[in-house]
């Protein structure tokens, strides 16, 4: 086998579920002649009891575990909803392709025809070792991004502090489409985002931030919506925007009060969908996102003057947060005050 010693450890304990014991003794061959160790289980009752008593690193599961009280599929759903980070690759019999393709979309990680090959076998273990370190390594970074921003960050004892700190709790906890953040340049309101995606349903997808203020609006429109190859003058290949990056995390869009009218509808058709078409292409794209939009305007007032639009601003602001101001929480100087030191001597390395 082509696999590196990382990866033989990642597969070090193979767990092999099928009814057929000549499968399971080719496999687990087929495996230990790799240096792999394998345990095998004949019914899903075995096979549960098995997972129960030691986590393996990879199941290779039989499709339809005949015998059972589960079959193979219904085994692999309760390896996904139990054991997630467990990559699950299907064993299945001829003219069973579509079945096994179904298993993926179920979160099988592939599938293997019998008899098993060698060859194709060695790539699927591969492959899953390699699919589980990213798993691992992202799940740690998630992780990492959780300890830094949780709602520990909001110090402070005033109430204007409390009533905020109790706020980002309550909605970090629920699904929600759309909000607005709004408060002063500098009161927080990237770390209000942050705190609200690592604490909350979609930790573990992307966050994307872009500032609205910061393009033109054509550059604006191009890295929000993506493009195709030739859309434009210097678009010689197809680029992904922030909507399908974003794609099962957030979209946060600073300054969003900047965008002008015309990108305004284009994105209010987006955030109502939760569909967009890349400029120049010729098909809508689904994307599954929630976004959160921040400024320091008053938007009402800026919908009164025609300066932003009003279904705009009304499909966004299904939860409105407003960021108190310093001024707003000198009871909180003084424990600010600790923490700025602290932060600056982690960076500095200094003891002040």
């Amino acid at each position: 086998m082509g696999a590196n010693s990382k990866e033989k450890k990642l597969t070090s304990d193979i767990l092999i579920i099928d009814d057929e014991a000549d499968i399971c003794l080719l496999v687990e061959g087929l495996l230990n002649d790799e240096g792999l160790k394998t345990r095998t289980a004949s019914n899903a009752e075995k096979a549960l009891a098995e997972v129960t008593a030691r986590r393996p690193s990879l199941i290779i599961l039989d499709i339809w575990l005949q015998g059972s009280n589960m079959d193979g599929l219904q085994l692999l759903d309760r390896f996904v909803r139990d054991y997630p980070e467990v990559p699950v690759i299907m064993i299945s019999g001829h003219g069973n392709i579509e079945t096994a393709v179904g298993a993926i979309k179920r979160g099988a990680y592939d599938f293997i025809e019998k008899p098993c090959e060698l060859k194709r076998l060695n790539l699927l273990v591969e492959g899953a070792a390699r699919s589980a370190r990213a798993q691992r390594r992202l799940d740690n970074q998630t992780q990492e991004q959780n300890n830094k921003y949780s709602i520990r960050m909001l110090v402070g004892k005033s109430k204007a502090i409390g009533l905020l700190r109790e706020m980002v709790k309550q909605v970090a906890q629920v699904p929600f489409s759309s909000m607005i953040i709004t408060g002063e340049t500098g009161t927080g309101k990237g770390l209000i985002t942050n705190i609200l995606h690592y604490s909350g349903t979609r930790a573990k997808g992307p966050l994307i931030e872009i500032n609205c203020a910061a393009l033109p609006r054509e550059l604006l429109e191009s890295e929000l919506f993506g493009y195709e190859a030739g859309a434009f003058t210097g678009a010689k290949k197809r680029h992904r925007g922030l909507f399908e990056q974003a794609h099962t995390g957030t979209l946060f869009l600073d300054e969003i009060g900047e965008i002008d009218l015309e990108l305004q509808g284009k994105l209010l058709k987006a955030v109502e969908e939760l569909r967009i078409r890349r400029l120049g292409g010729e098909h809508e794209i689904d994307v599954d996102v929630q976004i959160i939009a921040a400024t320091n305007k008053d938007l009402q007032h800026e919908v009164s003057l025609g300066k932003f639009r009003q279904d705009l601003y009304h499909r966004l602001n299904v939860i409105n947060i407003h960021i108190p101001s310093l001024r707003e929480r000198l009871d909180d100087l003084p424990e600010l005050v600790l923490l700025f030191i602290a932060e600056n001597n982690a960076k500095s390395s200094k003891n002040i």
